[in-house]
């Protein structure tokens, strides 16, 4: 067997090698549905605009870490075209945000959303797709950071099949910020410093996520070598 089987063998086994090289912090922010599509409303309180609002405040604080980001949408649209009515315009738009991802290399997707529950529901809470280890990673830290806001609910992490968590290449979840229906909640999620809280604490649990996947890569780095090492002893030994 050649070197260059076993380092073939290996960068099947730590596909995370391939990236070794680059610079961890590329993310992707999706405020959820814009324009025609409301997303959850009550008392003239519109779901697409508060998520808009703590993406955008999730943007400047990632980018005061050095995460380098884009947002799917800046404004209130979404990328359903003309001629498109209901799911068809529906995984249009998911599939535009998801080739927006895919081409930006992102390291991780985070879709920003608010809730709808019983009345007493409150806090938010972060979901990933259960095939994705990455994923649950990813969730993890986030709702750790979202614990540490004070006088939060503390609500757990969960799965889900949702569009956008099935069909990205990337680790992706979806977070929603706190229940919409719950009227404390409500005004809580209008006020800007509250929405200021939960973006420093979604950056807090990206950032987190990130270096400890750059951890993850240097351990499956150091594996490759101790081959390289281990190889290079044995054919001195056999020759």
């Amino acid at each position: 067997m050649s070197l260059r089987i076993i380092l073939m063998v290996a960068l099947v086994v730590f596909p995370n090698l391939c990236w070794a090289g680059n610079v961890a912090g590329r993310v992707v922010i999706d405020p959820g549905h814009g324009g025609y599509d409301p997303g959850a409303c009550r008392k003239g309180v519109t779901e697409k605009q508060i998520n808009l609002e703590i993406a955008k405040e999730l943007k400047k604080t990632l980018q005061d870490k050095k995460v380098e980001v884009l947002l799917t949408r800046e404004g209130d649209y979404n990328h359903a075209i003309i001629g498109l009515h209901g799911k068809e315009a529906k995984r249009y738009d998911f599939e535009r945000r998801i080739e927006l991802a895919k081409n930006f290399n992102a390291d991780a997707m985070v879709s920003i959303h608010v809730n709808v529950g019983r009345s007493r529901c409150s806090g938010p809470e972060v979901f990933y797709y259960q095939k994705s280890v990455q994923g649950k990673f990813l969730a993890e830290h986030i709702q750790k950071e979202l614990h540490q806001i004070p006088g939060i609910h503390r609500r757990v992490v969960k799965t889900g099949s949702y569009y956008l968590l099935t069909h990205t290449d990337m680790p992706c979840v979806i977070v929603e910020t706190g229940f919409i229906n719950n009227s404390a909640e409500r005004k809580k999620l209008l006020d800007p410093k509250y929405r200021r809280l939960l973006a420093e604490a979604i950056a807090r649990g990206i950032v987190n996520y990130l270096q400890e996947k750059d951890k993850n890569i240097k351990e499956d780095v150091k594996v490759l070598n101790d081959l390289r090492v281990f190889w290079s002893n044995l054919q001195k030994k056999v020759s």
